[in-house]
């Protein structure tokens, strides 16, 4: 804390001479402190001052009839509370100066060295804020790490970090089960120790992937699936990503190495070879691991320099650290609700309501910025549907920014929706009543249908176009969900339109 003009002091005073205590107060005001107050003789008014407000410092003289400073510092750290005590007398010996310090108090002045007092005063002052400071940040760091443990273990991915020179800092509940090494037993170990990877057709050890980051400073990811051998010779097929940890000097500081069980993903692979599947499901699975790769390493790797400047008591540096890590939570967040969703997890909450507002969010939240126009058109008068509010949204915001990343600086996104009664002749066979129609239509390359399915499974993937596969299989398994449909027209050169169709609600019609 910085010491100004007219600073604020709350100054609990145990003393028995007014005399004493006003002539304390008058030298703090004179030092421009804005002092509130209060002096004290004994015990019990002392419990009450530090039960009834907060207070900066308490200056106590070492004896008062039946009270001494042990006794007030003895209750001062029954409270827990952290508040600097600066002792005060007429005369006492080196001994008793030591030991009243011993037990805990800040300073100790006699009456005749008072010109003391405010220096030490600010500077417990300072050291008081620099203690809330480092408790604040170990506190944020602690529930950091509470989210990371959770996070990591509710996924399937392993995670072990290491230092600069290849030893183990840390493995994940994955990376435990995995490797069959415990935290504590794994910890400062070499990785080469705890993380054994054989070629799959040779058996012949592979170099360790983590060394090579080091080396380098460059991320590797494994060419294919490897042998692992766990601590009691087990095996497991496993893929995985490594990469170097770096701090705000570009120093290589240690590696996050990412790596998943693979050996059910293969055979399932392998089942599914013959119902020619294989190339869009390995696409979705390959963006997941990739994704979710790096929200790992990137997490961990905020937490990791966030617990290295609070070491250092950088306190802006830790906040931008644990700002960055929490960014990225959400969107692993986001994605986790995707894939949730494409997986028909979770029965949708539908409510009968207007698309309207959720369509108007998403324009506001994915158009923010963006350097072309958009027009959008939304009637009063549009239909109610049954809706799930949070996977619509997820439907808009994906087809939004599909279109957002699609459209040139000089083009424009347009979107409408309208009222589309049964039978006519632009609604889809699959709608058999009213629905409402919402277009999102960009003016960007567009790409010929035969580089892109018609959405009519989840594997619906634009192959060429774009590298929103995932967001377009989730969008589509939503509006599955609410019974509606999508169709896309698009031809190279002229842009994109997807069109959504939601069945209007039997009640509202």
């Amino acid at each position: 804390m910085t010491v100004t003009e007219a600073t604020p002091l709350r100054c609990l005073q145990i003393e028995d001479s007014e005399n004493d205590a006003a002539l304390i107060l008058r030298m703090l005001k004179k030092a421009r402190f804005k002092v509130q107050g209060e002096r004290v003789e004994s015990a019990a008014e002392l419990k009450t001052a530090l039960m009834r407000q907060p207070w900066d410092v308490i200056i106590g003289d070492f004896h008062l009839p039946g009270f001494d400073a042990y006794k007030a510092l003895s209750i001062l750290h029954e409270t827990g509370l952290d508040i600097p005590f600066i002792g005060v007398s007429g005369k006492v010996g080196n001994e008793i100066a030591a030991e009243i310090m011993k037990r805990g108090a800040a300073d100790y002045l006699t009456k005749n060295s008072l010109e003391r007092l405010v220096p030490v005063i600010r500077r417990e002052l300072r050291e008081a804020e620099a203690r809330r400071n480092r408790k604040l940040t170990e506190a944020a760091l602690s529930v950091e790490k509470e989210r990371l443990w959770a996070t990591l273990s509710s996924i399937g991915e392993a995670v072990i970090s290491t230092d600069a020179q290849c030893t183990v800092t840390f493995l994940s509940p994955n990376a435990e089960k995995f490797t069959s090494w415990p935290t504590d037993e794994a910890v400062r170990r070499p990785l080469n120790q705890i993380f054994r990877v054989l070629d799959p057709n040779t058996k012949t050890a592979c170099p360790c992937p983590v060394a090579w980051v080091l080396k380098t400073g460059e991320k590797l990811d494994s060419p294919n699936p490897l042998l692992m051998n766990d601590r009691h010779g087990g095996e497991r097929k496993v893929s995985y990503s490594a990469l170097p940890l770096k701090n705000d000097f570009n120093e290589i500081i240690g590696a996050i190495l990412v790596f998943r069980d693979v050996t059910d993903e293969e055979h399932l692979t392998a089942a599914l070879h013959s119902a020619n599947r294989l190339k869009s499901i390995g696409a979705v699975a390959s963006e997941i691991a990739h994704d979710f790769g790096n929200f790992i390493s990137s997490i961990f790797g905020n937490i990791e320099l966030a617990q290295e400047y609070a070491r250092r008591k950088n306190l802006k540096k830790v906040m931008e650290r644990l700002s960055s890590a929490l960014k990225i939570f959400t969107e692993a967040r986001d994605l986790t609700c995707q894939l949730l969703n494409l997986a028909h997890r979770g029965k949708p909450e539908f409510t009968v309501a207007s698309v309207v507002p959720v369509l108007r969010q998403s324009v506001r939240l994915t158009m923010h910025g963006a350097s072309f126009d958009h027009e959008l058109h939304l009637p009063d008068d549009l239909w109610h549907c049954a809706i799930d509010k949070n996977r619509i949204a997820l439907v808009f915001d994906n087809l939004l920014l599909n279109a957002r990343q699609a459209t040139p600086k000089d083009g424009k996104i347009r979107i409408t929706a309208t009222n589309l009664p049964a039978g006519s002749t632009n609604m889809p066979t699959q709608i058999k009543g009213d629905a409402v129609c919402i277009a999102i239509c960009d003016s960007g390359p567009g790409f010929s249908l035969k580089h892109v399915s018609q959405p009519k499974s989840s594997s619906f993937v634009k192959n060429e176009a774009s590298e929103s596969g995932l967001g377009l299989s989730s969008a589509y398994s939503i509006i599955k969900q609410h019974g509606g449909h999508i169709k896309v027209e698009s031809d190279a050169g002229k842009g994109t339109t997807f069109y959504l169709y939601i069945p209007r609600h039997d009640a509202a019609a």
